[in-house]
Order: structure tokens, then C-alpha cells, then sequence
């Protein structure tokens, strides 16, 4: 059942008909549901043009599992409207289903606020997911280590589970739990879904745990100020049963939450800590949960996203007795801090989703604990304040290898030569940099602290892995 789509009286469009969340959408809603008043808006010029857009959106499944869900798609029986047709039909439509970055393409102002203006409904892959799932639904959000925080709920949830399954949903691509999946799941299983800031821009998403990370300065560009960032933010735990939120982060204390509220960071009446380097919980009681070590992922902020990951665990059903030290067994995830090599005592890591200031600080910090490091930054300005990244790379970084872009401009002058600057063309010069002057002990850390760097420098390339190991490879 779907309240959602029930009360339909009208016609449904699909706005992005070829990426990966219009794609699910439109296999949910005609190929499952069956669905005849569908619409599928696409800005490819033809069918050719339709099919190339899909494979580049999809790449999270296998190439021969791609083009057959590319001709299951074309298959399906519904109105597809490309360039010529775009948003045609749109001011009738009952329901619009959009990506969650449809307000940043001009190609969809004025349509689509147009036909909510005239009684259309607009909702996301999101929405959906969370109306049909009759389960326990954990919802995560924060500026920084949203991703690492949400797998290390599925992965407690799943350690801890007693005859429950767990699924997951969101931006990781890797993990991506079908609609219909989710609409046969049953009222015991638990759901773990990443939320976007852009999902959350204009309305709030349902859930039963809200886990609010930390606020940040970010995707200011997305919501016109700071202030309508933090109450985009906001909007997750204050329509939540259970809302989990930072003791230590100081704009996430000014949030208030109606439901019940769970502290991580410090000792607190409903919670989770480290005190002596043991993980405590205060939840109908006080239960010593064992070591935090061994836990892969360094760093503060790291130990910060355990910590919610245990109260998001516990206010979903977990045990105590099954939470303790079901961290061990956690490994790195894809993309954050990631070991992609080692070569001559000298450590390769990547950290492509640090893509703001505050994220590649606290990478930096966390490594340079350990090791000196050799800092690869590059991309665009969002309004970042720099200078705690800068201190920080000040503090730990041997060098930096610096790409192209405002981003990077900025950093280097809140640097202010506090550390030697390499320039960089791309991103083999700057890995043949590091590989000429790095030591044995040295980290070299691909952390940009900036944005679009994977967009303007990997993508469509080889893997940063790739480019290391071929830089390593004997001659």
C-alpha cells in the first residue's frame, strides 16, 4: 500500500527519466505498479541520446545488467517526452516525481514550480521509498560524514539484528534498495536512507530516527542563505520519533526536536560516549558497549559517526548486549579515506568525498595524527571558510599539490605560505609529484576540500586507484 499513490486522481510525471532515480521510479511505477497515466520527461534530444545519458547515470550496476535494464525501460509502457516535449503536459499533472537536484537545471524553471503553483504534488524517489516501507525508517543528514555514518547504522542494525533485515537507500550508489523491495519488506525490518540537504529543501522526509550529523557552512548556492541551510537541515528530526543529535557541534544544539532526543559526543542522560576508550550507552541505563579499538576509520569525526551510528541503533530497537563492539568488523567505505596503495612506506589515500572545508580538515587532522602528510586539493569555491582547513593543513601537511580551481585558489591564500605549494595541471602531474617527492612515512591524501573536483578532474577517466598504481608500476 501506498498512501501516496492511492489518493491519485491524476497523471504522473517523472521529471529526469533516464538517471538512476528516475529510472527506479519509473520500474516501481509501471513495471511494478502498473501505473497507465505515466509521463517520462528526459532532456536527451532522441532515443540514442536517451540511452547514452541512462549508461552514464546508472553506472552503479554492471555494464550487461545496465543495457538490460535499459531495454526492460524501453519496454515499459509509458509517454516519453524528450527535448522537442520537455515538461509538455506538466501543468496538469496530479503528482510530479523529480531528482533531488531538479531546481539547479534552468531547462525545469519555470515548469515545474509553475505546476505546484496550480495543485501538482512534487515529491522524490525519497518520498516514495519512505511511504512504502512499513518498517523501522533511519533517516541520516548532517554536512559532513552522512555516508560513513549511514553505513555504520546499517552495519550495526545488521550485526544487531533480531529477525530483521536491513535495507539502505540514498546517495551511495552501491547501496541502493529497490522500490519494490522496500514495499514487500515487512513492519520489523529497518530501512537506512542518506538524506540530502536537497531533499530536504523544501519539505521534510519522514522518518522514524533522524540522525542530524553536524551543520556546516554548505549548499548555501542550493538554499539562498545560510539560515534556510541549517532549517533545510532542521527539517529531519523535527518530523521524527527519535531525533540524534551532536553534544559537541554548536549550531546542531540550537535544533529542536519534539520526539526523543538522543545526545553522541558526551556523556548524557540518552546517548552514546567514549570515556577511557571504552563506548558507552545511556539508554535504560548505562552499558559499557567495550574498546573502541579496533575501529578502521581515523580520526575524531570518525569516532563522532560511530557514536551517532550506536544512538541511531539503539532508538531502531538494537540491544546493548548486540551493539557491543559491532564496530570491529567495519571497514573503510569507497571514497573516504580510502587506502588505494602502498608503495615504499609511503601510504596512498582517497578522499574524494571531501568536497568542502570542514570534511578535508578533518581528514587532514585525522592522518596527520599519525603521519606527515602530502596534500592533493583542487575545484570550486562554494563560500567555504578555508581557514580551519588551512590550519590544519599548516599543522600536518608537507606539501600541497595544487589543481586548478577557486576552491583551491582560496584555500592557498587562507594558507597565507604557511606551507610550500606545488602547482598541478591535472591530476597525474599531481600524483607524479607526490610520488617524486614523497618519504617513506609520508601519506599521500587526496582530500579537495573543494567542489566538482571529481566532475572536472576523474570523470570519465581512470580511477584515482588506476592513475596511482600506474604511476607506481615499475618502469
Amino acid at each position: 500500500m501506498s498512501e501516496l499513490l492511492d489518493r491519485l486522481t491524476g497523471s504522473v510525471h517523472v521529471v529526469g527519466a533516464s538517471g538512476a532515480e528516475g529510472t527506479a521510479l519509473l520500474q516501481y511505477l509501471v513495471g511494478r505498479r502498473g501505473l497507465t497515466s505515466v509521463v517520462g520527461h528526459d532532456f536527451a534530444a532522441d532515443p540514442r541520446a536517451f540511452a547514452k545519458s541512462f549508461r552514464r547515470a546508472n553506472v552503479a550496476i554492471e555494464r550487461t545488467e545496465r543495457n538490460e535494464a535499459l531495454r526492460a525501460l524501453r519496454k515499459l509502457d509509458f509517454d516519453l517526452r524528450l527535448r522537442d516535449r520537455y515538461l509538455e503536459g506538466l501543468d496538469g499533472a496530479d503528482l510530479i516525481f523529480a531528482s533531488q537536484n531538479w531546481f539547479n537545471y534552468d531547462s525545469n524553471l519555470p515548469g515545474i514550480p509553475d505546476a505546484v503553483a496550480a495543485g501538482a504534488t512534487l515529491k522524490g524517489v525519497v518520498d516514495l521509498a519512505m511511504d512504502l516501507f512499513s518498517g523501522i525508517r533511519v533517516g541520516v543528514t548532517g554536512s559532513n560524514g552522512k555516508s560513513t555514518t549511514s553505513g555504520l547504522v546499517a552495519h550495526l542494525l545488521g550485526a544487531a539484528a533480531d529477525g530483521w533485515r536491513v535495507y539502505r537507500g540514498g546517495n551511495d550508489r552501491d547501496h541502493q534498495a529497490k522500490l519494490q523491495d522496500l514495499e514487500a519488506a515487512g513492519a520489523d525490518d529497518r530501512l537506512v536512507w542518506e538524506v540530502s540537504n536537497r531533499h530536504l529543501r523544501d519539505r521534510p522526509v519522514l522518518v522514524d530516527v533522524a540522525v542530524l550529523t553536524n551543520i556546516t557552512r554548505n549548499h548555501i548556492e542550493d538554499h539562498g542563505s545560510w539560515d534556510a541551510y541549517v532549517a533545510a537541515k532542521a527539517r529531519l528530526p523535527q518530523h521524527a520519533t527519535h531525533a540524534v543529535l551532536s553534544a559537541t557541534d554548536l549550531v546542531s544544539q540550537t535544533v529542536e526536536a519534539p520526539g526523543t532526543v538522543w545526545r553522541f559526543g558526551a556523556r548524557s542522560d540518552r546517548g552514546a560516549w567514549v570515556e577511557d576508550g571504552r563506548v558507552w550507552l545511556a539508554a535504560g541505563g548505562c552499558h559499557d558497549l567495550g574498546p573502541l579499538a579496533p575501529f578502521a576509520l581515523a580520526g575524531e569525526h570518525n569516532t563522532h559517526n560511530l557514536l551517532a551510528a550506536v544512538c541511531a541503533a539503539a532508538a531502531a530497537g538494537a540491544s546493548a548486549e548486540r551493539l557491543r563492539g559491532a564496530w570491529h568488523d567495519f571497514g573503510s567505505l569507497p571514497g573516504r579515506l580510502e587506502p588505494v596503495a602502498e608503495q615504499d612506506g609511503v601510504r596512498w589515500l582517497y578522499d574524494i568525498q571531501a568536497t568542502t572545508a570542514p570534511a578535508a580538515e578533518a581528514g587532514i587532522a585525522a592522518i596527520g595524527a599519525t603521519a606527515p602528510v602530502r596534500l592533493i586539493v583542487g575545484g570550486e569555491d562554494k563560500g567555504m571558510d578555508f581557514a580551519g582547513m588551512a590550519d590544519a593543513a599548516a599543522a600536518h601537511a608537507r606539501r600541497i599539490y595544487k589543481l586548478p580551481g577557486t576552491g583551491a585558489d582560496a584555500f592557498v591564500a587562507a594558507l597565507a605560505g604557511r606551507v610550500p605549494v606545488t602547482e598541478c595541471d591535472d591530476v597525474d602531474a599531481a600524483v607524479a609529484a607526490c610520488r617524486r617527492d614523497a618519504e617513506a612515512g609520508d601519506v599521500v591524501l587526496l582530500s579537495p576540500g573543494c567542489a566538482f573536483f571529481f566532475s572536472r578532474f576523474l570523470d570519465g577517466g581512470p580511477s584515482f586507484r588506476a592513475r596511482v598504481q600506474r604511476a607506481l608500476a615499475p618502469a
